[in-house]
C-alpha cells in the first residue's frame, strides 16, 4: 500500500474511535480512546511491497498467535499479542488491504497470510475489549467491513523527517550567511575608520608643518 513507508510511525483507529494500543505488560494489546500515548504508536517495517511488520513502542511485533482468546473456541477469536522473536515469521506479517471508498483513503483491513482479519471487538465481556484475528468462513468480509476497518493516522514519516532536516540545515546556512555578512560589514567599517583616522592624522601633521614653516 502506497501510504506505508519504512520507518513510518502510525496510529490505528477502529470505526468506534478506539486506538490499537500495546499494553504495559509488553505482551497483550487492547484498544483505548486515548491515542496520544506512545502505546498507541506503531512503527512500520516493510517486508515487501504488500506486507508489513508493526512494531510497538516496546520494540515488539504485533503477532497473530494461534492461541484462542476464549478457551474452547478453535480458529475463532485468536489472540493478537506483542512478541519479540529471534526470527520473524508469517505470524508477524500483516497485509494492508486498502478500501476503494474515496472518503476513507487511509482506511484498511489488516489481514494475515492465513486470511484472518485484525478485529477490535465491542460489547460485553468476555470479548468486549479484546483484539483478535478472525477467519470469516461463511460470511463475506465486506459485510463486516466496519468491524474490521482500521483508519490510519500518520504520526511521523521519513519524508517529514527529511523535510525537518532540510529546514534545520537551511536555517543553519542562513545563520552562517548572516554571520559572514556581518563580519564583512564590520571589516569594511573598521577599514574605513582606519583610513579616515590616517587621513585625519595626515591632515593634522600637514597643518602643523605649515604653521611651523
Amino acid at each position: 500500500m502506497e501510504v506505508f513507508q519504512n520507518d513510518m510511525i502510525i496510529r490505528l483507529k477502529n470505526n468506534q474511535g478506539r486506538y490499537l494500543v500495546a499494553q504495559q505488560d509488553e505482551e497483550s494489546v487492547s484498544k483505548s480512546r486515548d491515542g496520544s500515548t506512545k502505546n498507541a504508536q506503531w512503527k512500520i517495517e516493510m517486508h515487501d511491497e504488500e506486507s508489513v511488520y508493526l512494531k510497538s513502542c516496546y520494540g515488539k511485533y504485533l503477532t497473530a498467535s494461534n492461541q484462542p482468546s476464549i478457551p474452547g473456541l478453535v480458529a475463532r477469536n485468536l489472540k493478537v499479542i506483542q512478541t519479540q522473536p529471534e526470527k520473524r515469521n508469517t505470524s508477524h506479517l500483516w497485509l494492508p488491504v486498502s478500501q476503494s471508498d474515496p472518503q476513507e483513503p487511509h482506511s484498511v483491513w489488516l489481514t494475515t497470510l492465513h486470511n484472518t482479519y485484525l478485529h477490535a471487538h465491542t460489547g460485553p465481556p468476555p470479548l468486549g475489549n479484546m483484539i483478535t484475528h478472525d477467519l470469516f468462513r461463511k460470511e463475506n468480509p465486506k459485510t463486516h467491513n466496519k468491524k474490521i476497518l482500521w483508519h490510519i493516522e500518520i504520526v511521523d514519516s521519513p519524508s517529514n523527517t527529511l523535510k525537518h532536516s532540510e529546514s534545520i540545515i537551511s536555517k543553519m546556512l542562513s545563520s552562517v550567511r548572516s554571520f559572514i555578512l556581518e563580519k564583512q560589514k564590520e571589516r569594511v567599517k573598521n577599514k574605513r575608520m582606519k583610513v579616515e583616522k590616517e587621513t585625519n592624522k595626515g591632515r593634522l601633521s600637514h597643518k602643523y608643518n605649515c604653521k611651523t614653516f
